[in-house]
């Protein structure tokens, strides 16, 4: 399919789960397509040989790293924010740094 020949889309948060199926739809739909991932190196690439796609590490929190993977692989069509992290246990008594990390990636 070619629906999306030609367009340059950006994933964060695309190396599983959710964010691997949306670049694999991109990929396999003629996008070019680069992702970003936080975690396993060797899953990112793995998608990324398997799509033709770009794997890039970048923490999603570091507003400074997204905006630079923009300005080196820009100018996008799509942008898909899909990264996001979640804490778990009484919100009381978690660490104020999780809890800022939490709001840099998720909101």
């Amino acid at each position: 399919m070619t629906l999306f020949r030609n367009k340059s889309v950006l994933v964060l948060g695309g190396s599983r789960g959710i964010g691997a199926a949306i670049v694999r739809r991109f990929s396999a739909d003629g996008a070019s397509v680069v992702f970003s991932y936080a975690g396993s190196r060797e899953a990112a690439e793995k998608l990324a040989t398997e799509t033709g796609s770009i794997a890039i590490q970048t923490d999603s929190a570091d507003r400074d790293a997204v905006i630079s993977l923009v300005r080196e692989y820009g100018p996008l069509d799509i942008l898909v924010v899909n990264a996001g992290v979640a804490l778990f246990g009484d919100a009381l008594e978690q660490d104020s740094d999780a809890i800022d990390r939490l709001f840099r990636i998720n909101i």
